[in-house]
């Protein structure tokens, strides 16, 4: 997601720190951040929740939008983001200053299209091992996606980051070259193993001793 000049969040500024301060701001739908990064010091703030999660839902976790402090605006991008252990609800957000005219690292979904010949043939089974790419390039030129052709793939062959196309000259990935991204398997055949069948138990031996006793009569 390219940074979208429309998009801005406005944030203000916290002078009060510490677990205690930030219990309260959650209580009153904000959210505690920290900005970084660029020409500017490190910052403390907070940012409407609900405001937050409508730019996430619109363009996921590699927006680029104007943060809003005070007089200052600037371009900036989630660098992480603390969900609580138990609840998984949003609780602290750093964002990182960036430059619309210097390239930064983002982490880009792997989007997979098609259907692969070793699936659709020889009943494969396509596993996926990677699901993001570490890329280099300027904010304007961050894809929705990376995506990915898996069509011609039979059972035992490989994507991998060097099959990728995409414009090297824009974007940087900062990844080995062998990376798989996606391969093909052959389907794992279960064998039936026979039933044991328990075998009956021999009779056991009668000793007839009255043909003895009979003949010493």
């Amino acid at each position: 997601m390219s940074f979208d000049s429309g998009i801005s969040l406005t944030a203000e500024t916290r002078e009060q720190i510490g677990k205690g301060a930030a219990k309260r701001l959650r209580r009153e739908g904000q959210i505690p951040v920290t900005v970084y990064g660029g020409k500017g010091d490190n910052a403390t703030a907070s940012v409407s929740r609900r405001e937050l999660a409508a730019i996430l839902r619109r363009s996921g976790k590699n927006a680029i939008f104007t943060l809003q402090v005070g007089a200052a605006a600037t371009p900036v991008k989630i660098a992480d983001m603390q969900l609580h252990p138990v609840k998984g609800n949003l609780v602290h957000v750093d964002f990182m200053r960036i430059s619309l005219t210097e390239k930064t690292e983002f982490e880009v979904a792997i989007e997979v299209t098609g259907e692969a010949d070793g699936v659709r043939n020889f009943n494969g089974i396509l596993d996926l091992p990677t699901h993001e790419l570490k890329i280099r390039c300027l904010p304007t030129d961050v894809p929705g996606s990376i995506v990915i052709d898996v069509t011609p793939l039979g059972i035992g062959d490989h994507f991998r980051v060097s099959d990728l196309k995409i414009d090297r000259d824009k974007i940087e990935v900062l990844e080995d070259e062998n990376l798989v991204l996606a391969t093909v398997v052959a389907a794992r055949v279960e064998v039936e193993e026979p039933v044991a069948v328990a075998e009956e138990p021999a009779e056991p031996e009668v000793i007839k001793k009255g043909k003895t006793e009979e003949e010493g009569e």
